[in-house]
């Protein structure tokens, strides 16, 4: 009875996401989901809010920023007429900016900024992972982590779990205006968003 019940929340989520066409008309292709779809399994406080500490960082208004001022004023002494509408600027503000379309999922949304999937990678092939996951699981919450206690050991290959200093210098380079020496263990830290239960 409970493992049918988990199923049907599952199926339920799967609908209300929109992501059955995602599970088999592109079960092949790994999409950008956005922030908002990782929102719904990384944002219990007990799993540490990995959604709502980034949505305090400055990447997740690097949109917003590109408007400013000082954005306009850094560009300008680029060559940059406006920063908010300029492919260098975008390619390191926007996730995915540079992916073709087919790349991201219909409801992805480019003006979040920098979202969780510049770092860890396109998440589509993870949200499926998972849901399949807790359809298949006896016991444990919804998204297959076991409950809050035991946290869900994820495949490798199945994302980015852990971003290296190659995947910040991307961005993090000479070719930004604003750019100073990048010491990645320094601010990685800045960005910390660990799972507690992984250190129990």
């Amino acid at each position: 009875m409970k493992r049918t019940i988990i199923k049907m929340a599952v199926l339920a989520l799967l609908l209300a996401a929109g992501a059955v066409s995602v599970v088999f008309a592109q079960a092949s292709g790994n999409k950008y989901v956005g922030a908002e779809k990782c929102k719904n399994c990384h944002s219990s406080a007990a799993k540490g809010d990995q959604y709502g500490n980034w949505k305090k960082e400055k990447h997740a208004v690097a949109v917003e920023t590109l408007s400013t001022d000082k954005a306009k004023e850094a560009g300008k002494a680029k060559g940059v007429a406006d920063p908010a509408t300029d492919p260098k600027c975008l390619k390191c503000h926007v996730t995915a900016y540079s992916e073709p379309a087919g790349m991201k999922d219909p409801k992805f949304d480019p003006k979040q900024g920098v979202q969780c999937e510049s770092c860890h990678g396109p998440g589509g092939n993870h949200v499926k992972a998972r849901l399949m996951a807790a359809a298949n699981e006896e016991e444990g919450d919804v998204f297959g982590g076991g409950g809050d206690d035991k946290p869900k050991q994820i495949p490798a290959g199945e994302i980015n779990a852990k971003p290296d200093a190659k995947v910040c210098t991307t961005c993090h380079n000479s070719e930004s205006p604003s750019y100073k020496e990048f010491k990645y263990d320094e601010f990685v830290k800045k960005i910390a968003h660990p799972d507690p239960r992984k250190s129990k």
